[in-house]
């Protein structure tokens, strides 16, 4: 029996295996069905592997065996890379990203692949300022350096670097496991999860690395090493400005002194890391640029777009910018809920919080790529939710709207992907959390409901 069930093991690898290859070396982002069906086979037969459990180290080996797939991958399915490049190298030149536009500089700069970076990255990059934090634009730099006129030099001095970051992940993640009383296996869930590999060292999206300073900075903060826990912060925000929501749930975890010390260290390694960029007319464009994904900026999101259809039909418009304006205050009185009238006195409570609160920003959000997911996919995994991982599937769905006749959002697939979503949800509110049986047979056991609990 043990034999057979290893040979299984080895054949859904193997598929597993196939499937990431023909990700990596044949599809592009126009060709939907076939795409959306490969991504969606990898999943299920993930499913069915982890499901009947593997070692750490097989996880391990065939997680770094497909990531090494995509290490001469240029991407297929995210411009987003040519951004960064550009970046790097008008950094080199001297030129603060976030002060011009490319649409500002092109006809006045040289430099490789210049004219190809700017057409690459599309029109709505073109036409606004960086977005990307100082620890993001540092990196880019690396690669306007690299930058010869071969893309897939720069390209691969970044995936290198948020490779090394994603083994940094999957140990910090089993020893963050380990603390909370999990299975460390359960790690497979995050390390083999397609939408980890294919945004992370696929498509160069730099969540997975922001999660690596995070998990870092909570390792710390569970010893009660504040000031270490607020290095390794400000650098997770220094990548990407997400951690800046889950920073106040750590008020009653830490005690007033040790979040006080926290906080001034976040403050402190913050100001050494942006202080490069920081003048006046670049904070003016950077809340500019921020603001731009309150009220400009529309995909894929799911009440939103109920609340924007109810707003064509009451008042005949978009409500985005109306509804852009108190997104913020919404925001804020979310991060209040969850962190002040919560409990977060234990490190279970802390991690499920989080995820309430980033999955209902989420929820909310005018905009909603699939690498935004990536971080509660970890989040749903330590905190024993399933629609996290659920979420990572059906979220790669909004790929449909880059059809071959354009781009159109399609409501065939992002109803059913959201409806999936909210349905797992719902079921794991008001019955109880499925995380514990996604190794095991009797996956819809009930357990106890978590709506009353901290």
């Amino acid at each position: 029996m043990e034999k057979k069930n290893k040979l299984i093991q080895v054949v859904l690898s193997l598929f597993i295996f196939i499937g990431f290859f023909i990700i990596a070396n044949h599809l592009k982002r126009t060709e939907t069905i076939p795409l959306l069906l490969t991504y969606s086979s990898i999943f299920i037969l993930l499913f069915i592997g982890l499901k009947n459990s593997s070692s750490l180290i097989s996880i391990f080996i065939l997680g770094i065996l497909i990531r090494g797939l995509f290490l001469f991958y240029i991407p297929e399915l995210s411009q987003d890379f040519y951004r960064f490049i550009w970046d790097g190298n008008i950094q080199l030149l001297g030129i603060n990203p976030y002060l011009y536009t490319p649409d500002h500089l092109i006809k006045i700069l040289g430099f490789p692949n210049a004219e190809i970076l700017y057409e690459g990255m599309g029109s709505l990059s073109t036409a606004n300022f960086s977005n990307y934090p100082p620890v993001s634009q540092y990196l880019y730099k690396i690669m306007g350096y690299l930058n010869r006129g071969d893309l897939i030099v720069p390209v691969l001095s970044l995936r290198i670097i948020y490779f090394i970051g994603e083994i940094f992940v999957f140990f910090l993640g089993i020893k963050l496991l380990k603390k909370v009383n999990l299975n460390p296996e359960y790690m497979g869930w995050y390390f083999l999860n397609p939408l980890v590999i294919i945004e992370g060292v696929g498509n160069l999206h730099g969540e997975a690395f922001m999660l690596c300073f995070t998990l870092a900075a909570i390792l710390f903060l569970a010893s009660k090493k504040s000031v270490l826990g607020g290095v390794f912060m400000s650098l997770a925000i220094g990548v990407k400005l997400l951690p800046l929501l889950i920073i106040p749930i750590f008020f009653r975890y830490l005690g007033i002194r040790k979040f006080l010390s926290f906080s001034f260290s976040i403050l402190f390694f913050s100001l050494l890391i942006w202080g490069v960029f920081l003048e006046t007319e670049m904070i003016l464009n950077y809340k500019n640029t921020i603001q731009l994904w309150f009220n400009r900026f529309e995909f894929n999101g799911s009440i939103y777009n109920i609340i924007r259809a109810i707003g064509y039909e009451v008042g005949g418009y978009n409500i985005i910018r109306k509804l852009g304006k108190i997104t913020p205050f919404i925001t804020i009185g979310l991060v209040i809920i969850f962190s002040f009238l919560r409990s977060n006195r234990d490190l279970k409570s802390v991690f499920k919080n989080m995820l309430f609160l980033l999955s209902c920003y989420f929820f909310l959000a005018t905009t909603v790529h699939p690498w935004y997911i990536i971080n509660l996919v970890f989040l749903g995994i330590i905190s024993g939710y399933t629609y996290p991982i659920l979420w990572s599937l059906t979220v790669f769905w909004s790929y449909s709207a880059y059809g071959p006749e354009g781009f159109q959002e399609q409501v065939s697939w992002s109803l059913p992907a959201y409806l999936f979503v909210y349905v797992c949800l719902i079921w794991e509110l008001m019955v109880g959390p499925l995380g514990k049986h996604l190794h095991k047979s009797d996956f819809f056991s009930i357990e106890s409901s978590p709506v009353s609990s901290r």
